[in-house]
């Protein structure tokens, strides 16, 4: 009411996984689709504060950070047709803290009246690196010229002016089979290569082996967006996109040698876990007071318990 200028960052975890779901849930829906809907309507309310303050005077940004949670069952949600079937069928899951498509491709939905035209789609090849350096530059600012930043500016595909995103973009393991951190696969136009696979922990438990490859795999996802038969190293169109492939990735790989690069402490402390009842796939507590929380106890059931 100010008039000041704003910004909110919400990070919202009703589906990360459904730790305290509306109650009871709605018919046919299930505690995923209760907590799903209640997330809808809370974005609802911003979105309708936001065009009490001034309509078209505020943007709005709306995205995931990630696939579904495979270990945690039908507290996870869908992967669509991003179902990663090449890694499927050696087994674990390929979504979430897999570089396969279900684990890192989410939808974006941006609201900016009179800004960002109603009703378009873009396939450009975007990032959440993108964020911040795009709200910079709407903002009219600019970014430290000293710092080397990921992100780019991508303004021009939300104004609707260019459907030009990334060319290359590179995908390090979160925490399935292989090394963490570690660049595995990289994305060149529709083309994606992967030097390592590797799946997550699926929701019966198992995963699937990390394996090396070179030459990389590659698939062409304008296709085969299911990840589901990587192209014949002997064919015509694998020999042709391999060098350009190779140049990216060796390129990608020196630039992060020479740049300042943190180091990320993925060591964890169960005591921080919101949970009461480990042996339940989403933590949950059962009864008034119903559980205790039993810090020797690691396993994860496979199934929801009600």
């Amino acid at each position: 009411d100010s008039g000041r200028p704003f910004f909110l960052y919400l990070a919202l975890a009703h589906m990360h996984v459904p730790l305290s779901p509306p109650l009871p849930p709605a018919p046919g829906r299930g505690i995923y689709g209760a907590s799903l809907s209640e997330m809808d309507a809370l974005v609802g309310r911003i979105k309708e504060v936001a065009d009490s303050l001034g309509k078209g005077s505020t943007l709005l940004w709306f995205t995931g950070d990630n696939g579904p949670w495979a270990q945690k069952c039908e507290l996870a949600g869908r992967l669509g047709p991003f179902v990663g079937a090449w890694q499927r069928q050696r087994g674990g899951s390929s979504a979430k803290q897999t570089t396969w498509e279900g684990g890192h491709r989410v939808p974006a939905l941006v609201y900016w009246p009179g800004r960002v035209p109603a009703g378009r789609t873009s396939h450009a090849l975007l990032s959440t690196l993108d964020i911040f350096p795009t709200l910079v530059a709407l903002a009219g600012a600019a970014l430290p010229p000293s710092r080397r930043f990921d992100g780019l500016d991508v303004s021009p595909v939300l104004l609707g002016w260019s459907d030009v995103g990334h060319k290359v973009l590179l995908h390090p393991n979160s925490g399935a089979a292989g090394k963490v951190g570690e660049v595995e696969a990289l994305r060149l136009a529709q083309y994606k290569a992967f030097y390592t696979t590797g799946g997550a922990m699926a929701c019966d438990g198992s995963t699937g082996p990390a394996e090396r490859h070179q030459p990389p795999l590659v698939f062409n996802l304008a296709r085969d967006i299911q990840e589901q038969q990587p192209l014949d190293v002997a064919s015509r169109e694998y020999q042709a996109v391999l060098p350009a492939i190779s140049r990216a990735y060796a390129q990608a790989l020196q630039d992060i040698a020479v740049d300042n690069v943190s180091v990320a402490d993925y060591s964890q402390d169960p005591a921080a876990i919101p949970c009461c009842n480990v042996q339940h796939v989403g933590c949950r507590c059962h009864g008034a007071q119903g559980a205790t929380r039993d810090p020797h106890v690691e396993k994860r059931t496979p199934h929801l318990c009600l």
